[in-house]
């Protein structure tokens, strides 16, 4: 991972010249993964997990506006999945062209299903520029054994071993530019095996929280979300 500034970089045919960038650099000269990095916005996005009704992230919210960031809940519809996650995850889309400056990056903040819906997002609807912080909450990022009891499309990709996790998997690199932080308890009986909400790249911390639910409510888990949000503006 790189955060610098330069004058001129050259890799190949390829000439950047006076921008800020972040990415990664292979050092054998194999590949080059350089965003031109935008200003920080104190704006964080909170998405919540499978049928939300409004309330789960209410106390993250709080917390974060008292931290001095311009904080929203992110209301999804059909917060089932039965759509799938591709239709949440333009839901999402529309929310940061709306509320996040245009050239500006934002942090985000998913629970749950949440953090999936924020993944395609990401990976997969080049909302990578856009974000410059990313932490999920108790996100089955390898699939649930629960999600078997849901036969439809959002059930079946967040199943362990899904064709759409695989592929957010394969190309998990590109969320290094957004310093990820997950956040997962050993207790977890949402998912299961609870492994699967450890991102597998950026920082991840273990809580002992007893219950799914109760992970977004938290003192302990809105510290350090509150912690790792205030740590990516620097």
């Amino acid at each position: 991972m790189i955060a610098t500034s330069l004058a001129q970089l050259h890799f190949g045919q390829v000439q950047f010249t006076g921008l800020q960038l972040r990415g990664s650099v292979d050092l054998c000269g194999r590949s080059l993964l350089l965003y031109a990095m935008n200003p920080k916005s104190h704006t964080v996005l909170l998405i919540p997990g499978i049928f939300d009704r409004g309330s789960s992230l209410l106390r993250m919210q709080h917390a974060l506006g008292d931290a001095g960031f311009d904080t929203h809940y992110i209301h999804l519809r059909y917060n089932s999945g039965w759509h799938g996650m591709e239709h949440l995850s333009s839901q999402l889309m529309a929310k940061m062209e709306k509320l996040v400056k245009k050239g500006a990056t934002c942090t985000l903040v998913g629970f749950s299903m949440g953090g999936i819906v924020a993944r395609y997002y990401l990976q997969s609807m080049n909302g990578i520029g856009r974000v410059h912080k990313f932490i999920s909450i108790a996100s089955p990022h390898h699939g649930s054994y629960w999600a078997n009891f849901l036969p439809y499309k959002g059930g079946k990709q967040l199943r362990v071993g899904s064709e759409f996790l695989r592929g957010l998997n394969q190309s998990i690199h590109m969320l290094e530019t957004t310093d990820p932080v997950s956040i997962w308890t050993k207790y977890d009986v949402t998912i299961m095996p609870h492994s699967s909400a450890k991102l597998g790249i950026g920082t991840s911390y273990e809580v002992p929280v007893i219950l799914h639910r109760l992970m977004p409510m938290s003192s302990k888990v809105i510290s350090l979300m509150k912690k790792e949000v205030i740590s990516g503006m620097e």
